[in-house]
């Protein structure tokens, strides 16, 4: 992949993940509730929603990995490990502050800062842990896959896919023959708890070079989505209680599915968008996702979402408030890099409210010469 070439698709996968990593967090709460018609909205919805975490990594391996410059250990530890170790470190000391002030003791202060050291502060930060972890590891991996033959990449795949496999079975097959499926060999290849997998495999689809009809594309992700939808209602109907076993985000069937839109918007999408464009929440879904659950703990003590309209409106609410908030952050010079991992010389360019402001005058600008030029 070429210095200058954008992938269009991505900005679009970055939204829907953006979104979707939102909603699945609000809909936690009414999916442990009782079945009926809500429950069966809320839960179809959270079925497509838990892709959001699998086209990340998708995402990030592709781009990182396609990258020359990933092999420079000096770009890595200078700019690349910054950018997401400095924004960590900030959203997770509010996190702490925040657990503080809600056990209000102060005490508990010096034990949060160390355990945040080896373990999330709040439960959604485990992705950024993983992600600085295999950032560390990518010079590795982009040396070792540019060097793979057509042989090498398609046992890549097929080890990549074995842990899928083996969780598709588990969900599909009694409880009863799971202990034929605890195969050593398979468990060992799942590394960081399988997102490296998804990391890798987003290298691998990217490089794809046949074009893979979108109908068959959207036949596949039809009926994966919905075998994870019936799968989710079977298994809740059967326990009690809410199972996710069908909603396992590093491998199985979201996997495949984070997969099926990877490629659908990958291989279908050139052009760049307007609405993307005008409106810059891709730039800053890093931010928003530090930053929302964070924001969903403190309105949960107000309101608990009970419907599917509830969840969807806040988690509309939720995704305005934070990107208000992360683009205001990052308009401000001597914090934006801090909150948000992107240079402020950047983010004016980019995505704050300086870029806006900039555009809006542009645009009137503009208008204001042609309807000079079409008086005269």
């Amino acid at each position: 992949m070429s210095k200058s070439e954008h992938i269009h698709g991505f900005d679009w996968l970055r939204l829907i993940a953006a979104v979707s990593v939102i909603y699945m967090h609000v809909a936690s709460a009414p999916l442990r509730g009782a079945l009926g018609g809500n429950w069966h909205l809320i839960n179809a919805l959270t079925s497509f929603g838990f892709t959001a975490v699998p086209l990340f990594f998708m995402m990030s391996g592709h781009l990182l990995l396609s990258n020359p410059k990933t092999e420079d250990v000096g770009i890595l530890l200078k700019h690349r490990i910054p950018r997401l170790l400095f924004p960590l470190a900030i959203w997770s000391l509010l996190a702490i502050l925040w657990k503080i002030f809600l056990a209000k003791d102060i005490a508990l202060l010096p034990g949060e800062l160390l355990n945040a050291l080896h373990t999330p502060a709040w439960v959604h930060l485990w992705y950024m842990y993983t992600l600085i972890a295999i950032y560390l590891i990518s010079p590795l991996l982009c040396a070792g896959l540019r060097s793979l033959g057509e042989k090498g990449r398609l046992l890549l795949l097929i080890l990549l896919l074995l842990p899928s496999l083996r969780v598709i079975l588990q969900a599909l097959l009694p409880a009863s023959l799971d202990r034929f499926l605890e195969i050593d060999l398979i468990a060992k290849l799942t590394f960081f708890g399988g997102h490296l997998n998804t990391f890798l495999l987003g290298w691998y689809l990217g490089n794809i070079k046949r074009r893979i009809p979108l109908p068959i594309l959207l036949t596949s992700g039809a009926a994966l989505l919905g075998c994870i939808i019936y799968g989710t209602f079977r298994l809740t109907s059967a326990t009690g209680s809410f199972n996710s076993t069908f909603m396992n985000q590093s491998a199985g069937f979201e996997a495949l599915l984070a997969a099926v839109l990877f490629l659908a918007f990958k291989q279908n999408v050139h052009r760049p968008s307007a609405l993307l464009s005008a409106i810059p929440i891709v730039p800053l879904s890093l931010p928003i996702y530090l930053m929302h659950n964070l924001l969903l703990s403190f309105t949960n003590r107000f309101y608990v979402p009970q419907t599917f309209l509830d969840t969807v409106w806040m988690t509309a609410g939720n995704l305005l408030v934070c990107f208000l908030c992360v683009k205001t952050l990052a308009s401000i010079k001597p914090v934006c890099f801090l909150f948000t991992g992107i240079p402020y010389k950047t983010a004016c360019a980019s995505c704050n409210w300086i870029f806006t402001f900039r555009r809006l005058k542009s645009a009137f600008g503009s208008k204001n010469i042609r309807k000079t030029e079409a008086d005269t």
